[in-house]
């Protein structure tokens, strides 16, 4: 049905955005605001855990609406759009009144429930979950690749928006009634056969092992000196974390957690901006074109060859990306269209292991986390977003290369383990997917 397709669009799009670029407000970055500066500092210094408990919340929101029903999962993400609503128009004033921090926090705990709710309610349904998955990862895309914005002025405003402006009330109203319109939709559907109750722990563990690993690590490395064995333990935690996370999920659906681990690291490193802004389109198109390459060739060693590939374009032109325009729009593309051919190449059969995958997309990464040792923060810049004229090192490309060449390893491992299962097994049935997005034996 293309209104669910498209509520998904919208609602897994907001969630991605108000996750990945959650100072959506009139902030000292756009120089508009009367925040004290060291109060936007600790702000900056507390994202990544804010959007570590948005990415956890959106696994645990899934296992738990998969227990309830396709038509919870439809009344949970409605809820959580209109909480959003609501919390903009309080971001709003939340600026001048103390409560910005907080106003953020809650941002990412909606956000998070909407992402995980969402997941659930598209399952089984081909087109509404290409509709979510275009949404989420376009958004982390355009949340992740936004410009800091310059100072005194914006010269690039459709890259800035996501960091000088909060989401319009429009979109936010329309993606709320579009979910309630998706909600009256689930009363022509007949009821499943069998519907298994059971509340699956196997992603929500998952999830918690590789966001905390990924918290964690990232954070005592931006506290010391980054020397190379301090890098090499928390790229070893790192991998160590996903190939728990995926052996916690059934069968070989720890594929695309490997996968977006390794990706995620790839696209940190390679230098995006400064670029124009006719490229704000590419990350949404390239996801999509990715999506139906990884689906057309479903082979995550094709698409671990990508991230490796990515990562080694990332190290060699550090130096000469802010010097040649083209290399970051280069950049943009590919970085986008291997997160989709990730995605499209191992895509899960149930909502847990699909949004853990996307939660490991949402966490800040080592590689993030590298970029920002000079200023002891994880964050690409002081001030979160990427800084158009921040100081270029080959070394991030390098350890996302160590990155994917540990999670090639550790899908190597995962298949071995679960060597019982066929490598392309059928999809499963609707019905199957109704039941917890489990496939019927």
């Amino acid at each position: 049905m293309w209104i669910e397709a498209l509520a998904a669009l919208l609602g897994s799009a907001v969630a991605g955005l108000l996750l990945m670029a959650p100072l959506m407000a009139p902030t000292p970055l756009g120089g508009t605001s009367e925040i004290p500066i060291l109060q936007t500092d600790l702000l900056v210094s507390d994202l990544p855990r804010a959007v570590a408990s948005g990415a956890a919340l959106a696994v645990v929101s899934a296992a738990l609406v998969v227990a309830l029903g396709r038509r919870s999962a439809w009344i949970t993400s409605c809820g959580s759009a209109v909480m959003l609503l609501i919390i903009q128009i309080w971001k709003a004033s939340a600026a001048t009144t103390g409560g910005f921090a907080t106003a953020n926090y809650v941002d990412c705990v909606f956000s998070g429930i909407l992402l995980g709710a969402l997941s659930v309610a598209v399952l089984g349904k081909p087109t509404a979950m290409g509709g979510y998955l275009v949404g989420a990862l376009g958004a982390i895309l355009v949340g992740d690749q936004t410009s800091l914005p310059p100072p005194g002025g914006h010269s690039n405003p459709l890259l800035q928006w996501a960091s000088t402006d909060m989401l319009p009330m429009w979109l936010l109203a329309l993606t709320a009634l579009l979910l309630a319109a998706g909600i009256a939709l689930q009363h022509s559907e007949p009821p499943t056969e069998e519907e298994n109750t059971d509340l699956a722990m196997g992603p929500i563990v998952s999830v918690l092992v590789v966001v905390t690993a990924t918290v964690l690590s990232t954070e005592w490395l931006v506290r010391h000196d980054g020397t190379a064995a301090q890098i090499g333990v928390a790229a070893a935690v790192t991998i160590g974390a996903a190939m728990v996370a995926a052996l916690l999920l059934p069968g070989r659906e720890g594929t695309v957690v490997l996968l977006a681990v390794a990706v995620a690291n790839a696209g940190s490193a390679v230098i995006v901006v400064p670029r124009p802004d006719w490229t704000a389109p590419l990350p949404v198109i390239a996801v999509v074109v990715g999506l139906a390459a990884g689906r057309r060739w479903r082979s995550p060693w094709v698409a671990l060859a990508a991230t490796g590939g990515l990562a080694v374009f990332a190290a060699l032109t550090a130096d000469a990306a802010h010097r040649y325009a083209l290399i970051p729009v280069l950049g943009v593309t590919l970085t986008a269209v291997t997160v989709g051919f990730c995605f499209g190449a191992a895509v899960p059969r149930t909502a847990g292991s699909a949004v853990v995958a996307i939660a490991v997309m949402i966490v800040p990464c080592l590689v993030v986390a590298l970029r920002g040792g000079s200023f002891g923060r994880v964050a690409y810049s002081p001030r979160w977003y990427r800084d158009p004229n921040g100081v270029v090192s080959a070394m991030p490309g390098w350890m996302a290369l160590v990155v994917s060449l540990g999670c090639a390893a550790g899908v190597y491992l995962l298949w071995r383990i679960r060597s019982a299962r066929p490598l392309a097994a059928p999809e499963p049935s609707p019905a199957a997917w109704a039941r917890n997005g489990v496939p019927q034996h």
